[in-house]
């Protein structure tokens, strides 16, 4: 256990840390405005060290004129010449040279605000002689608290605004010029400032448009809505016009009240939180209050970590607590972290399977792809590009899958009628069709006969790349010849009517549209396998027999395609992302880093 003094100190550290790295951003964002403050007044300076002259009469130009009329006099004694007009310089003169000055000004008055922040924050930081870690954190408070009191932070906020204004003058003074000088000239430099100044102004109003626009269409009904990302383009202007806009919004009662009725958050759209950091915030906990628990956020980041991560042995241990400590199924995990869609689909996975992927990916894979686990590894995935948690449809599919787990794993009468309806929504929002697979959920939904049956006969024949219907009898057989501690099957499909129909519908298919012609080993394997976990099962036809051939590959039959072979890759193989590439010519494996990993063949 710990002291109070001790509790106290440590609670001054964390705290002591977080105000100094506050103050060391603060303090670097000054340094690279006072650099570049510094190099634009010396830009500004030696334009005004010509443009000045203009507000002054040309000595050497009235020195000539008066030579005119000396000589003029000379040549004719009765000559009068007539009175000087005062010297009045051009009014394009005199408005470059005012903002140009003005331009100056701003930048010196920037860089002056800057060191006075800066002084300001060495004081704050100063060490004081307190005797307890509980009254350095009173003083500590009281210093943070009067920053705030007397807007230091708006005062480092506007000092790079002043500069910026003082850019946007200097550079309307620029095409003052350009244009009294020449079109040609003004017209590139219209066009380059005009560029720069769009960019400027777009990426000031594009957090203001993202953020009320995400806010207005937030749901807190909506638990299946797209990733919400946040716009970057963070800055004190983009902040103030954000502020600005808000509260003229909420002047506007009438539009609030129609918005409302239409079912947009507007409230909270008009409502802005304390800075930048609270508005992340406020997106980072919107998918916390879903009844399917599903923290896409922390998922999307453990799918990061992992893929960057993972070959360091000292992270591998808190990887593997970490997933384990998430209340999702390990098959979600496996799915939404480590990116197995097509393993999951068709093996009951468990948080083991996840350990032993981290400890080694390429010995997992190993693993799971001998025998006729080969199917179900390389079958079809969904077509959603990577990273799934990206994509409103890849969500919606996470959170179904997390779903029908949590159901299957209590399956009663209840949880079988919850199962057959979320299925139907599946089916109603268009969700197969979405990510381009016939078969949507795992083996622990056999006894749903008749979806399987739906699902199998959107296939219209035979064998296509990526095939489903191979990694299905797979994970059949492996169900069928599934036994208790009796010795008799725990599958009902092999005991009651309903399933023996629907085991001879299926082996009535495979000869149907000849799944069993491949000359392969592994083909002939899986064949074997499926008469063996259904010969209880009376008046099935013969599966005519196959020539074996000792080495062939199933390239016609079951090669890879945009959605065959979702395997991982390590981040050091394809630069820090995963990739997939499969090769149509061959057997859809993923390309893998590690040049010691066997060709999926069919051998």
């Amino acid at each position: 256990s710990y002291t109070i003094e001790e509790s106290w100190d440590a609670l001054h550290r964390v705290v002591d840390k977080y105000d100094d790295d506050t103050v060391k951003d603060w303090k670097e964002d000054i340094d690279t405005l006072l650099v570049f403050a510094g190099l634009f007044s010396a830009v500004v300076t030696a334009f005004l060290i010509e443009s000045y002259k203009w507000l002054q009469e040309d000595t050497g130009e009235a020195t000539v004129s008066l030579l005119k009329q000396v000589s003029q006099q000379l040549r004719d004694p009765q000559f009068a010449p007539a009175e000087p007009e005062a010297f009045r310089p051009s009014t394009s003169s005199i408005r470059i040279n005012c903002l140009w000055f003005l331009s100056l000004i701003l930048a010196l008055v920037s860089g002056l605000l800057g060191i006075l922040c800066k002084q300001w924050l060495r004081e704050h930081r100063r060490d004081a002689a307190t005797r307890t870690s509980a009254g350095a954190l009173a003083l500590r408070q009281l210093r943070r608290d009067s920053l705030e009191r007397w807007h230091v932070q708006e005062f480092i906020a506007t000092t790079p605004i002043l500069l910026e204004l003082a850019l946007l003058i200097f550079f309307v003074g620029l095409l003052d010029l350009a244009w009294t000088r020449h079109f040609a000239l003004f017209v590139v430099c219209m066009i380059a400032i005009g560029l720069g100044a769009g960019m400027y102004i777009i990426t000031t109003f594009l957090p203001l448009i993202a953020t009320i626009y995400t806010d207005m269409t937030q749901s807190d009904d909506d638990v299946m809505s797209s990733f919400r990302f946040i716009c970057p383009y963070k800055s004190p202007q983009a902040w103030a016009v954000y502020r600005f806009t808000c509260m003229l919004l909420r002047q506007l009662p009438f539009v609030g009240s129609l918005l409302v009725k239409r079912g947009y958050s507007w409230w909270t759209a008009v409502t802005p939180p304390r800075d930048w950091s609270s508005s992340d915030m406020r997106v980072l906990t919107s998918y916390h209050r879903n009844p399917f628990d599903l923290k896409v956020y922390e998922l999307r980041a453990l799918d990061w970590a992992t893929l960057m991560l993972q070959e360091r042995p000292s992270i591998v241990l808190h990887f593997q607590n970490i997933l384990q400590s998430l209340s999702l199924h390990p098959s979600v995990i496996m799915t939404g972290v480590l990116n197995y869609w097509a393993l999951a689909m068709w093996e009951d996975l468990t948080l083991s399977d996840v350990q032993e992927e981290l400890r080694d990916m390429t010995k997992f894979q190993r693993t799971k792809q001998q025998g006729l686990g080969w199917y179900t590894l390389f079958s079809r995935a969904p077509s959603i590009p990577d990273p799934i948690l990206h994509s409103p449809v890849g969500m919606k599919m996470m959170m179904f899958h997390n779903y029908w787990h949590s159901l299957v794993e209590q399956i009663n009468i209840t949880t079988v009628h919850d199962l057959n309806r979320s299925i139907s929504q599946f089916q109603v929002e268009g969700l197969p069709k979405a990510i381009n697979l016939r078969f949507f959920f795992q083996q622990e939904g056999l006894s749903l006969i008749p979806l399987y049956k739906d699902s199998w006969t959107a296939y219209p024949g035979p064998v296509e790349r990526g095939d489903e219907r191979l990694a299905f009898i797979a994970a059949l057989a492996k169900h069928l010849r599934l036994r208790g501690n009796d010795g008799k099957p725990r599958s009902c499909l092999l005991t009651s009517a309903p399933g023996q129909d629907f085991i001879r519908f299926i082996h009535s298919e495979i000869i149907r549209h000849q799944l069993h012609v491949a000359k392969s080993v592994r083909r002939n394997m899986l064949m074997e396998q499926w008469v063996m976990a259904t010969r209880s099962i009376q008046g099935l036809a013969p599966i005519p027999n196959q020539q074996t051939v000792s080495i062939s590959v199933e390239i016609g039959d079951h090669a890879g395609d945009s959605n065959t072979g979702n395997v991982r890759e390590n981040a050091s193989s394809v630069g820090g992302l995963r990739q997939f590439t499969p090769d149509h010519t061959d057997t859809g494996v993923p390309i893998r880093s590690a040049g010691d990993m066997t060709p999926s063949s069919e051998v």
